[in-house]
């Protein structure tokens, strides 16, 4: 703003908004009191052409999220009894990836407008130090080459061939399915955001929602944990774990395996949204009837295998996947009916009042 008086025309500086005397005539006019001015303002715009857009996802962010995932792994592998090479080679993954968070951090901090004396003083190091270590070519090619490594690691499981038949691979992927699909549902059923579920269990809210979208195989104290946290039984999900692992262990006895039957039936119950009885046997195309559809849930008897395999079917399972638990119980009373012969008693044995009988049972 220019003002004239008795003493001739002044102006207001634009940076310290001090009024100072215009020169008269022709030609621009001044805009800033002196050079310092001047010189202040052309930094502070410079500093703004620089700042990076509001809605900028910044570097650091999105590595930190996969520094913390590798930190579950490792930690998992711990909890796992993984062997020291394992242990170890997690743990240089967690480092490397350590460095590159902090050079992108640095990176952030310097778009931000921070500037070298400030990255000095949070790194404990020299101004010269941190600019040949952090500077701006140096960040970028050291990201580069990170985002080179990761786009190998992405290619490197497809070049591994998968020894196990393929009927196997194909009920693996689809148990993992299952398993991500039975979380969900207690997850809808609970009513709990993702965020509410990740306090409450210590993980990341993007570790849980890979969990819940099949990105990540978890280890059962994690998935037992989930299920407790949200409501749900973890008996359900226990075998459609297992099974996600390709290894299911074989039952100990009639009880151990009755009850990993009935529990991967309501597991799969569950990851089809917990239908009614009523649509369940529609699903069936009525081939089971209300009373064996509750039979099945209630687990109080075992099934046969055609009201197993129409009930699997229903709830959009594949009977071949179960057919290996429903055999473990029919194996298991079998057995209880039908012992193994004692051996026959040697010859000239007393076999009077009181001896143990030969044969069997």
């Amino acid at each position: 703003m220019e003002v004239t008086d008795d003493r001739g025309e002044f102006a207001e500086c634009r940076e310290c908004s001090v009024e100072f005397p215009q020169k008269a005539g022709r030609g621009r006019r001044r805009a800033y009191c002196s050079l310092a001015c001047r010189s202040r303002a052309q930094r502070q715009r410079d500093g703004r052409r620089r700042r990076p857009p509001q809605n900028a996802l910044p570097i650091g962010r999105s590595i930190a999220e996969e520094l913390y995932s590798l930190a579950f792994d490792l930690l998992e592998a711990e909890y796992g009894g993984a062997d020291l090479r394992e242990l170890l080679s997690r743990a240089r993954s967690l480092a490397k990836e350590t460095d590159y968070y902090i050079s992108a951090a640095v990176r952030d901090a310097r778009q931000g407008g921070v500037s070298w004396e400030e990255v000095a003083s949070s790194a404990a190091v020299s101004v010269a130090t941190a600019r040949v270590r952090w500077g701006e070519v140096q960040v970028m090619r050291r990201l580069q080459v990170r985002a080179v490594e990761r786009a190998a690691a992405r290619q490197a499981p497809a070049s591994v061939p998968d020894v196990r038949p393929k009927e196997s691979r194909e009920a693996v992927g689809r148990a993992s399915r299952q398993l991500a699909a039975a979380l969900s549902q207690l997850h809808q059923n609970s009513g709990l955001m993702i965020r509410e579920v990740a306090e409450c269990t210590e993980l990341s809210p993007s570790y849980v929602s890979r969990i819940l979208s099949v990105d990540r195989s978890p280890t059962w104290p994690v998935v037992r944990q989930l299920v407790e946290v949200l409501g749900g039984d973890p008996l359900e999900l226990r075998v459609l774990w297992e099974m996600a692992q390709g290894v299911p262990p074989a039952p100990q006895d009639f009880i151990d395996a009755a009850t990993r039957l009935n529990g991967v039936l309501r597991g799969l119950h569950l990851a089809a949204g917990n239908p009614s009885t009523k649509e369940v046997c529609e699903q069936s195309n009525g081939a089971l009837d209300p009373a064996a559809v509750e039979e099945i849930l209630a687990g109080t008897e075992v099934p046969t295998w055609e009201n197993t395999g129409r009930f699997v079917t229903a709830v959009g399972g594949h009977p071949a996947d179960i057919r290996p638990q429903w055999e473990a119980v029919y194996s298991s009373i079998l057995g209880a009916c039908d012992p193994a012969p004692k051996p026959a008693a040697p010859a000239g044995w007393d076999q009077g009042e009181g001896a143990a009988p030969t044969g069997r049972r």
